[in-house]
């Protein structure tokens, strides 16, 4: 009797009922032919490791901050980035009558560049050399679109990454770390080139 090819075993254990000779392949391995059943058996062990697949992949997050620290420890490598302008800074705005002589705790800053707009608040914990960031990345162009899953990266002038953090489903991010010179942060979106943020003597 003629044997089957490779095409038709492929369709048959990928699903008996998708395969016009499913009958005739069942009704020839009843018959124990050697070959065949060596042929099902391989291709079954290949329809398994198929499905199983997906189950190696690593998560999409984890895959994003393996290739931030690489960037990291190759910085030749690094992709395209362009630097965010400010376009708002609460810290050169007036403060309201009654509390000028008080010292203010929070800073926000509104960043744009790279079609994004970043709002971040910085405030420095009380007796603390700490300083917590708040903040969203949003989409200039689409009003009230955020931008889910960005990664953000905190740096040290030199090219140390200090802190990462991803973005949620609402752009909302939120770090803590330790004051010094010359930090800056890294928005990192799919489709754009790294913003970056230059936060000077943040927090001194």
């Amino acid at each position: 009797m003629e044997h089957f090819p490779d095409q038709t075993w492929a369709d048959f254990v990928r699903g008996a009922g998708l395969c016009r000779n499913a009958r005739d392949i069942k009704a020839h391995l009843a018959n124990r032919c050697s070959e065949c059943m060596t042929a099902f058996d391989f291709w079954r062990r290949i329809g398994t490791l198929a499905v199983q697949e997906a189950d190696y992949a690593p998560p999409s997050d984890l895959v994003r901050m393996v290739k931030l620290e690489f960037a990291n420890q190759h910085p030749a490598q690094a992709e395209p980035w362009t630097f965010a302008g400010v376009i708002f800074d609460s810290t050169v705005q007036p403060l309201p009558a009654g509390i000028r002589s008080m010292a203010a705790s929070t800073r926000q800053v509104i960043y744009e560049g790279e079609g994004l707009t970043v709002d971040v608040r910085f405030e420095r914990k009380p007796h603390s050399n700490k300083v917590s960031a708040a903040g969203q990345v949003l989409d200039k162009q689409v009003p009230l679109r955020w931008l889910g899953n960005a990664a953000i990266v905190l740096w040290t002038d030199g090219g140390r990454m200090l802190a990462t953090t991803e973005a949620n489903d609402f752009g909302e991010f939120q770090f803590e770390f330790e004051s010094g010179d010359q930090l800056g942060i890294s928005i990192v979106t799919e489709g754009r080139r790294t913003l970056r943020i230059p936060l000077g003597s943040l927090g001194r």
